[in-house]
This record gives structure tokens, C-alpha cells and sequence, in this order.
């Protein structure tokens, strides 16, 4: 069996589809590539240790004795089995002859088994396999922290990872269902309970094997990186004496060479319930796992609850799946699962994910929306939560509240931290030259304002509050004090202020950063405020943070570099960033399927023999009905015109490699989009008839004159905007209307819509395009008065108006699930490379 075999037949193992999720027997070998070494490697690193720090009393470093030297002594030890092929057999000889006290034993294996290169990619693919559910339960004979520390770098989207038999009788956390769970066959050097001795390995605790047993009898054994050396394993757990069949299989990966004698009296008796299966390595096998069983996920159901749960994991009284925007869920589920390589939620399995991520809670047999999950996707939040909204004010005045749910928090207090009074432009000497830079680097604000959010104290009844102190700095203040275990860590000074430690969390709301986390607008945990002190040093700034004497509060405040000041050296990207707007709003989500299926007549033909209300938006093309609706019902309506027995659905992405199926793919996607501009008209939105290309709407005026909407812009709330203008008197008055032309694009795999702006000009009515030859003259002389400035400010208008507002709209109709598109405007980061230069003798040309 070759390694692609071995492959192919453990992906088959690992499917969700299979009953019960196999479990992983985890050997020496699977930590070798993260610098862990192997057994006999050990033997040679406790020899020349133990000779520097106790033959000859630290007179040299470990580093320094030289090879003949302890390879000498240790020859001349009774114990030590001197044939090199048997070396790796000496290592538990050498931890009982020589790693005495208890003490000192502990403290050189920790030394030994820290990994000192970056953990292996094999574990890291693992963890993803445990994530998404097809992993669970993993045994491992090693004592090093590879795996546990892989697994942590998961959370909070693993909430919890059970550890078994790290001392005696540790048993409390093992559960044959649990998500994610670590048994340490021979203990934890870190307590004290490592089995390293050769008496020690002989058995196994016969309560450990009790326990295990179970598992063992319902579930397939992957073993790995494992030598099958140690009787404890061979004998006790799989040999005679565990009295296991392995109906399941045992699945033995082997790299070549002989096999164990142990090994080969296991297979014997076992037969064909024994296989073994080649790899090319731990890591190269766990890649090609990962790959292969990409977005394929195991449902595992509501996460078992907390004795005593977070209070953003409760149920939100009273509220229901109504309160909440299901639109919004969906689209943030589709970032979240896209990030994590889980597979995508639609419509229908939306519920099920929720469940999964603890956001709906079964309450007494009824079912309700966590705090979370009203925090996040609620359509109005304070109702249920008057106080979770942040209140803001520039040098006092100017209060402004940002209410409705997180999501929309973070967006609005994003854009009020973009103004020129909360985040000014300075001018500030740098290496004898004068610059222009904004007061605060973007990256610290953003990382303010997710603690401010994400962090805070929701059972306190007090708003968060942002207050922009003018020339000097920025001040964000959250509810609710830090944890026991993170003050306890920190040293805080008089005045309650403390350095941030790198790494160092315990997140208060472990939902809500779940959420952030799985949509990239959070960095992983412990890095946030360590990040802001970065940022803020390298624009010549300050941040401090603090929790102030007899407060419950958190105290964040970031401070601008003084204008025009000092010579300073700031530490600058010589790449600049340039962000661009791309006229395209995307589609999030997209139906995976579409029915097909030829019918007879057109569809106005069809129209007055089947109810097509019932199926949605639809198209004829040569014949044949195209549409999002599911096939089944497809089916039932369609039945009187139908001309083939059954409807075909088609996968997406084979009508997208298609260069004609693609274009009827987006001419469907238009219908869709035209049928959310129909639904607009009675705020003055028509459709320019009679054009079956380069389609185009447009406002029309207000009872024959102009046209007034008001806005919110990312600076400004209450923007007026005349849309329709009056551009001359009586008798021969006509008016310049905004629209837009739209069209469906594709910008490699993203679906969108792009759109133009333009004005239509029409008559008195206001209404009626005016000649064409009219239009163009008037055409001609109104560029003169675009400027480039004004793009995004109209792109922006429009964003707010196509959506109303919403962060997605559903342009689904009736059975149509998944069609959701973006309420803005694709945007890109840039590097402008080559075009600025930080020698100030230079021509310099910003982007």
C-alpha cells in the first residue's frame, strides 16, 4: 500500500458520513519535525547534560563537553546497553539512573521535550481535522506540549479541550463524545507523572485501560509516529491483555522499514482487522488528510454548557429566531466558515451552525438566541439590551450614540474614528523634513475599538464611551474590570496603570470573540493591546492602560505624536498601502445548485398555465428554464409545460467554467437584482425601459419636480442629497437625474454587481429621458463638473441606498435561499511600490 493509498483509505475513515470518529495514537515520530527528538536522540542529550551538571559540577556548559568525553562515562555505566542499534532502548534506563530527584527529572525532560523549531505542519493539519469534528479523542505516549499547544491556538473555536490522566485517577474530563480531547498514556512530565522507567512502561493503569475501553471498542485506531516498543501500549491496551478484537481496525502507518516484534504479533492476531498502511511522514500525511477532506465537517451537535456558562453564552429571555437578522447570520457564518475551512452553512443548515457555536440555546425545550447571538445579529439589540451601545463625543460635545447590533457598531465607530476631528492630519518632522501622516495609526484604533466591543462587561448596565480629546489623544472607556487571572499577572502601579503582556488573555465573552476571530476583523488572542502599544510607538505616540483605583472600569487611551515637533525616527513600511474602491458590491453567497430543465413556450406563455410566483425569478434560454428554485419543486409547477421527465440541477462551478453557461448564469443573477430595484421605485427608482443592454435606473422627480434623499455618510448623519435638479424655468425647464448603470461581473471567483454612475436628463415631467441628441450635449458639458473626489462619496450614496442601509440584502424570492449580496463596495489594499521614497531629496508622487 503506498502513502497515496494509505490516503485514500484513511479519508474514507475520517468521513463525516461514517457513525463514529476515529481515534488518533499518537508515538514519538509525530513530534520529531518540531524538534522534539526521537528516543535514542534523548539518551545522547541526558548523558551530556548529566555529565556537564553533575560528573563534572557545571565546570562546562552541556554545549561545550565533547563527544568522547560523556560517551566515554556513559559506556562505563553497568546499566548501559552498548550496541548502537540499541540505543533508543537506553532512555528509560538513563531517566532512572539518572534523573534523580523527582525534581531534577521533571525539569530535564521539560527541557528535552520543549519543541525548538516551529511546530510541525503535520500537527497543525491535525488540529484543523479536530476543529471541523472528524478527530476527536487522541492518545499520545509523548509528554511534550506540540499538541496541546496547536489545539489552544484553535480557540475559542474550540471552546474547551479535555485533558485525561495527567496525574493519578485524572479521569473527570474524559467523555467518548467529547470535541476535543488529549489522553496522556503515560502521564505529564509537568505534574510530575510522566512513565518514563521501564517498570513504569510495563503496564499500563488498569483504570486508565477501563476507561479507554469503550472508546476503543466503537471507534477505528489511527496509529502514527508510534514504534509499538513499550509493553504498556502493546500489551496492556491493544495486546491479549486488553482483551480487544478492533472490529473497527487498527490502521498501523508505517514508514518503511522492519516492523516492531511487538507490531507483528499484534497483526497476527488480529488478521484482517489489522492494517497497514505506508506514509511518506506524520507531517506529509496529515497535509494530504486535510487537503482531501477539505470543508467536510462532522455535526457535533449543541457544546455541552458550563457549570456556570459566560453570560454572552446565555439564552436571551423572551427573544426568538424573529429578533434576529437571519441575512446577516448568514453571511457572517459564510466568513466565518471560509476562514476556518469549515463547511459552508446555507439557509436550511444556518440553524444547525448556530447551534454548533453555541448562539441558539435550548431553554426548557424551547429554543432561543443566545446574548451572543442578539449582540451580534440582533435587529434591535437594545431592546433587550438598552445599555449595549457606545457613546462618543469630541472634547466633550458633539455626543453621538452608535447603537443596533456589534456588527454595526463596529462598522459606524470605524468611520467616526476616520473623521478629520477624532483622527487629524499632522505635520511632523521626520529626519529634517516635514510629513503629512494622520494622528493615529489606523491598525490601533481598530484594535481599540474590537476590545471595546468584544471585551466589555455586558451585565453592567453602563455604556462603553469613546471621548476624542482634540490635539492631545483618544480615550476609550469599557465596563467591567479585568479578570482575577489576568490582574493577577500584571503589575499595576499606583494609579492603576500596567504593561500589556504578550499572549497574556481570558476573554470575558468567549462567543463574541469567537465570532471576531472567525470573521479576520480580530487577531488571535492576547495580541491586541501588546499591538497597540506598536502601532502607537511607531507614529511617535503613546498608548496607556490602566484600571483606575475604586473603578469598575478599563481604561485605554492613545496619545498623538506632538506636530511639528523633535527630529524623530519613525519606523516606516517603504511600501505605502494604497486603498482602493472597486465599483463591484459582491455577492456573499450564492446558490450551489441550479435547476435546469426544458420546457415548451416563453415565459409569458408559461406564465398563464403554471403559478411561477411560487418558484421565484426564473429565465427561458433556447428552450430551457433556468432558475435557483429547488428541483423538486421545479417538479410539481412546472408540470403542465415540462417536455423532459425530470429537472437537472447543475453544480454552480461547472456552469461558471462554461463560458456560455456562465452567461446565462449572470443574466439570472440580473433578474434578481432588477427585481430589488423594482421593489424601490416608491423611493423614485425606475428602470430605464426599453433597453436590452447596458441597462440603466434611475431617480425620477417627485410629483414632476425634484427629488430630495437624506443619508448617513461615514462622516455625517442626515446628509441631504438632491438626486433629481431642476435645471431651468418655464416654459423650458428640464432635469438632471442620478442613476447608475449595472451590470453582472466576475472578478476571478467573486460574483458581483458593478455599477456606474451617470445622469439621465429629462424633461418637465422629470421623468421622461429627453431627446437623445439633447442628452449628449448636456452630457458633454456636465463632465467638466465631476471630480475624482466625488467617485467614492457617490459610490457611497449608492452602497447605502441600494441595501437601505443593511450590511446584505437578500435578493432571494420565495423558495431562493443563499442569494445574498453586499451592502458596499469592494475594497483593496494595495502596495504602491516605487512610488514614494523616503529620502527627502527626491521627487516624490504619492499614489
Amino acid at each position: 500500500m503506498s502513502h497515496s493509498d494509505t490516503v485514500r483509505e484513511l479519508v474514507s475513515i475520517l468521513s463525516p458520513q461514517n457513525e463514529a470518529r476515529p481515534t488518533v495514537l499518537l508515538g514519538a515520530g509525530a513530534s520529531f519535525s518540531s524538534g522534539v527528538p526521537l528516543a535514542d536522540e534523548s539518551v545522547r542529550r541526558i548523558a551530556r547534560r548529566y555529565y556537564a551538571e553533575r560528573v563534572v559540577a557545571g565546570q562546562v556548559l552541556p554545549e561545550q563537553v565533547k563527544t568522547s568525553e560523556w560517551m566515554a562515562w556513559l559506556a562505563n555505566q553497568p546499566w548501559f546497553i552498548r550496541d548502537p542499534a540499541r540505543l533508543s532502548e537506553n532512555f528509560p534506563l538513563a531517566v532512572k539512573h539518572l534523573l534523580r530527584p523527582q525534581a531534577y527529572r521533571q525539569r530535564l525532560l521539560l527541557d528535552l521535550i520543549a519543541p525548538n523549531a516551529e511546530i510541525g505542519s503535520g500537527y497543525r493539519h491535525l488540529a484543523e481535522l479536530v476543529l471541523r469534528g472528524l478527530v476527536g479523542t487522541i492518545l499520545t505516549t509523548n509528554f511534550d506540549m506540540c499538541l496541546p499547544r496547536v489545539l489552544n491556538d484553535k480557540r475559542p473555536h474550540i471552546r474547551h479541550v479535555a485533558e485525561v490522566n495527567r496525574g493519578p485517577d485524572d479521569f473527570r474530563e474524559f467523555d467518548i463524545f467529547n470535541r476535543a480531547q488529549i489522553v496522556w498514556l503515560h502521564g505529564k512530565a509537568e505534574q510530575y507523572t510522566d512513565r518514563n522507567l521501564a517498570e513504569e512502561v510495563a503496564q499500563l493503569d488498569p483504570k486508565l485501560v477501563g476507561v479507554l475501553l469503550p472508546l476503543l471498542q466503537s471507534t477505528p485506531l489511527i496509529v502514527i509516529g508510534y514504534r509499538g516498543a513499550e509493553p504498556s501500549i502493546m500489551s496492556s491496551l491493544l495486546g491479549e491483555t486488553g482483551d480487544l478484537a478492533f472490529k473497527k481496525g487498527i490502521f498501523w502507518c508505517h514508514r518503511g522499514g522492519e516492523l516492531h516484534p511487538n507490531v507483528e504479533v499484534l497483526q497476527r492476531r488480529l488478521g484482517g482487522n489489522f492494517r497497514l498502511c505506508d506514509i511518506d511522514g506524520f507531517d506529509e500525511m496529515f497535509a494530504d488528510l486535510d487537503k482531501e477532506l477539505a470543508r467536510q465537517q462532522r455535526n457535533l451537535g449543541v457544546p455541552i454548557a458550563d457549570a456556570v456558562p459566560d453570560f454572552d453564552d446565555r439564552s436571551m429571555k423572551d427573544a426568538t429566531l424573529a429578533d434576529l437578522d437571519l441575512d446577516l447570520a448568514l453571511h457572517t457564518a459564510l466568513q466565518y466558515s471560509r476562514k476556518l475551512g469549515l463547511r459552508e452553512p446555507t439557509s436550511g443548515t444556518l440553524k444547525v451552525f448556530l447551534r454548533e457555536l453555541g448562539l441558539l440555546v435550548d431553554e426548557a425545550g424551547i429554543e432561543r438566541p443566545s446574548i451572543a447571538a442578539v449582540l451580534l445579529f440582533g435587529r434591535d439589540p437594545q431592546r433587550f439590551l438598552p445599555h449595549a451601545v457606545v457613546t462618543a463625543t469630541v472634547d466633550g460635545k458633539k455626543r453621538r450614540v452608535f447603537t443596533g447590533n456589534l456588527l454595526r457598531q463596529r462598522g459606524d465607530l470605524l468611520d467616526w474614528l476616520d473623521q478629520p476631528d477624532v483622527n487629524p492630519v499632522l505635520k511632523v518632522k521626520v529626519r529634517g523634513r516635514h510629513e503629512e501622516r494622520r494622528a493615529f495609526h489606523e491598525r490601533a484604533l481598530i484594535e481599540l475599538c474590537i476590545n471595546l466591543l468584544v471585551h466589555r462587561d455586558y451585565e453592567d448596565g453602563r455604556p462603553a464611551t469613546i471621548n476624542a480629546q482634540g490635539n492631545n489623544g483618544i480615550s476609550f472607556l469599557n465596563p467591567g474590570r479585568l479578570s482575577e487571572r489576568v490582574a493577577d499577572k500584571l503589575k499595576l502601579d499606583v494609579r492603576g496603570r500596567f504593561e500589556p503582556v504578550h499572549e497574556l488573555t481570558s476573554p470575558r465573552n468567549r462567543a463574541l470573540c469567537d465570532i471576531f476571530y472567525g470573521m479576520s476583523v480580530m487577531e488571535r488572542a492576547g495580541t491586541g493591546l501588546s499591538d497597540v502599544v506598536k502601532f502607537a510607538k511607531e507614529g511617535d505616540g503613546a498608548a496607556i492602560f490602566s484600571v483606575p483605583p475604586g473603578s469598575e472600569d478599563f481604561r485605554a487611551e492613545i496619545f498623538q505624536p506632538n506636530a511639528s515637533g523633535a527630529f524623530a525616527t519613525v519606523a516606516r513600511d517603504m511600501r505605502p498601502i494604497g486603498t482602493y474602491i472597486v465599483n463591484l458590491m459582491p455577492f456573499s453567497s450564492l446558490p450551489p445548485l441550479v435547476s435546469r430543465v426544458r420546457v415548451s413556450g416563453t415565459m409569458e406563455a408559461i406564465a398563464k398555465k403554471a403559478p411561477l410566483e411560487e418558484i421565484g425569478k426564473a429565465l427561458v434560454h433556447s428552450g430551457e428554464l433556468w432558475s435557483f428554485a429547488p428541483a423538486p419543486l421545479l417538479q410539481t409547477v412546472l408540470a403542465p409545460v415540462l417536455t423532459e421527465s425530470s429537472v437537472r440541477e447543475s453544480p454552480r462551478e461547472e456552469l461558471e467554467a462554461d463560458p456560455d453557461a456562465a452567461r446565462v448564469l449572470s443574466w439570472l443573477l440580473r433578474k434578481h437584482f432588477e427585481s430589488h430595484l423594482y421593489s424601490l421605485r416608491d423611493q423614485g427608482l425606475m428602470i430605464e425601459p426599453g433597453r436590452k443592454s447596458n441597462r440603466r435606473a434611475y431617480f425620477f422627480g417627485e410629483k414632476n419636480g425634484p427629488r430630495m434623499m437624506i443619508y448617513d455618510t461615514p462622516h455625517r448623519r442626515g446628509v441631504p442629497r438632491e438626486v433629481v435638479k431642476q435645471r431651468s424655468d418655464p416654459p423650458r425647464v428640464w432635469f438632471e437625474n442620478e442613476g447608475i448603470a449595472y451590470e453582472i461581473a466576475r472578478l476571478g471567483s467573486v460574483w458581483g454587481v458593478r455599477v456606474k454612475p451617470f445622469y439621465m436628463f429629462t424633461g418637465p415631467d422629470a421623468r421622461t429621458p429627453l431627446p437623445g441628441y439633447a442628452r449628449t450635449a448636456k452630457a458633454t458639458r456636465r463632465i467638466k463638473f465631476d471630480r475624482n473626489q466625488s467617485v467614492e462619496s457617490d459610490l457611497t450614496f449608492w452602497a447605502r441606498f441600494i441595501s437601505q442601509g443593511a450590511p446584505v440584502v437578500n435578493l432571494g424570492e420565495g423558495p431562493i435561499e443563499d442569494l445574498l449580496l453586499e451592502g458596499a463596495f469592494m475594497s483593496l489594499d494595495v502596495p504602491e511600490e516605487g512610488l514614494l521614497d523616503a529620502n527627502g531629496d527626491k521627487n516624490q508622487m504619492s499614489a
